[in-house]
């Protein structure tokens, strides 16, 4: 009895899901990927979570090249109590200070993100492959800032070994924001900031999106209504005149870092349920996709 009620909620859920993407407007997929910063309610959300999986994989379907980096600062954090190690921010950036303890212990917990994260997104033919940005030298960096201990600035991305990949067909990368050192300090690991990671391989990678998916529904003014649109000049003048300030200013920063190329960025509510699948549709859709759920960020 109690297998065959469960049966028919995966049945009724799965063509729920079916039904929502048939709704949405069809698309033209770019050439160039698309890549997803994953973390926030996002992923703390078990319902949230299943639903970012789901539109992982029907973008994946429908040719998208998708590249996902994500975050775990909550489940760094347990992980450290758990373990007794002693962990602290920065006053200043606000950024974790990361001894090699720390650091041990965010590998160990990004680790098992990305697997689960991984292990979510492998059905109906998607392959989702945890990689570390230590795999591959994918992510090589240098010390930020002396204070913040091993706290790496991405200075090279491997965007052959990205691109090769990308070419495996049904294939989609999920990336660990754990780097190596650069060729002359190879040995030592780096906890790496997932938006700065993020702003990185998107750069490198030329992606024709990036997208960030947040706890706040975007940029706003300081009425605190959703401002559509940013470019550069804009965003300067915004925080020049705190209306951009704390941990926003970073990510725009790493947003524009993205954006270096030909692409866009956007900045977009992650506790909205298929935001991923909504703001895709939205942006590469032949039809109005109505307004935006977010801030497009452009040079």
């Amino acid at each position: 009895m109690l297998r065959s009620a469960i049966l028919t909620l995966a049945l009724v859920s799965s063509a729920s899901g079916l039904s929502f993407y048939s709704g949405l407007p069809k698309v033209t997929v770019p050439k160039s990927p698309i890549l997803v910063k994953y973390g926030g309610n996002a992923m703390t959300s078990p319902d949230l979570a299943v639903k970012f999986a789901a539109d992982v994989r029907h973008l994946k379907s429908l040719g998208f090249k998708m590249i996902v980096v994500h975050g775990g600062g909550p489940m760094i954090n347990g992980l450290l109590k758990d373990l007794n190690v002693q962990s602290s921010f920065d006053e200043v950036t606000g950024v974790r200070i990361s001894d090699e303890k720390v650091v041990d212990c965010a590998e160990k917990a990004l680790s098992s993100v990305g697997k689960g994260l991984a292990g979510s997104i492998s059905k109906d033919g998607i392959m989702g492959v945890s990689i570390s940005g230590r795999d591959a030298s994918l992510l090589r960096c240098e010390v930020k800032d002396v204070r913040l201990g091993n706290v790496g600035e991405v200075k090279k991305v491997n965007a052959d070994f990205l691109r090769s990949l990308l070419e495996i067909e049904n294939l989609v990368p999920i990336i660990c924001p754990i780097g190596c050192g650069m060729d002359d300090d190879d040995e030592t690991v780096y906890n790496v900031n997932a938006d700065t990671a993020a702003g990185a391989i998107a750069k490198a990678m030329n992606c024709d999106l990036t997208m960030f998916l947040t706890d706040i529904k975007g940029v706003c003014d300081s009425d605190m209504n959703l401002i559509p649109k940013l470019n550069k000049a804009e965003i300067e003048n915004l925080i020049d005149t705190n209306v951009i300030t704390g941990g926003m200013i970073p990510k725009v920063s790493y947003a524009l870092q993205a954006v270096q190329g030909d692409g866009v960025a956007m900045i977009c509510d992650g506790r909205v349920e298929n935001a991923l699948a909504r703001e895709v549709h939205r942006i590469y859709g032949e039809a109005d996709g109505g307004e935006s759920g977010g801030t497009i960020v452009c040079e």
